[in-house]
């Protein structure tokens, strides 16, 4: 999978999920909020669908086409460890941060794969991804988990549902769920930055 690569100043790592539409550099200036000094890793989504990136792909209907959604998983958990290794970022402290399309790739890795490499995870805004599957052991990880009440690609029931799913692995988990819709807002950007400290 491809990738974006700014260095940093400090021992923080930020890996960037943009959303449907998005591209590699899409969550940069959110990541500046973030934190400013932190390494920034846009990776870009290679299924296209109306001429917008994504990272898998969906049927008409709006539901995930799993197969494809299987392939994007295992090519940026295998493209990110990659990554790691060729930056020489092993010992630093790693934050994925996914909008939307690159949430639900981001929550894919949790059920496909246990003890992940990143410390965080910050999941703007995603869909019930596989709620069937359940979520790995994630020991040592931290996730914030973001929704909108008029969100049209998930219920409030539905977002609670997923949260608790998640933290029944013993997975630290925060939540924060607004009155708008799918769009980000400030307050949310500003919850997942306090985490950090």
């Amino acid at each position: 999978m491809r990738h974006i690569h700014i260095p940093g100043k400090n021992n923080h790592v930020l890996v960037l999920l943009h959303g449907t539409g998005g591209s590699a550099s899409s969550l940069f200036e959110i990541g500046q909020y973030i934190d400013p000094e932190a390494t920034m890793i846009g990776f870009q989504g290679e299924v296209e669908e109306q001429g917008m990136a994504r990272y898998f792909a969906r049927y008409q209907d709006g539901t995930f086409d799993l197969r494809s959604l299987a392939r994007a998983t295992y090519d940026f958990y295998d493209s990110l460890q990659k990554v790691i290794t060729q930056y020489q970022l092993a010992d630093k402290k790693i934050t994925v941060i996914g909008y939307s399309n690159g949430a639900n790739l981001a929550l894919n890795v949790l059920k496909e794969f246990e003890a992940v490499t990143f410390d965080y995870a910050f999941l703007f805004h995603p869909s019930t991804v596989r709620p069937e599957v359940a979520f790995k052991p994630q020991k040592g990880l931290q996730v914030l988990i973001t929704s909108g009440a008029n969100d049209p690609y998930i219920s409030e029931e539905a977002f609670e549902a997923l949260c608790q799913s998640l933290a029944d692995t013993n997975t630290k988990v925060d939540h924060y769920h607004h009155a708008y819709g799918h769009q980000l807002i400030r307050e949310e950007l500003a919850r997942a930055k306090a985490l950090l400290k």
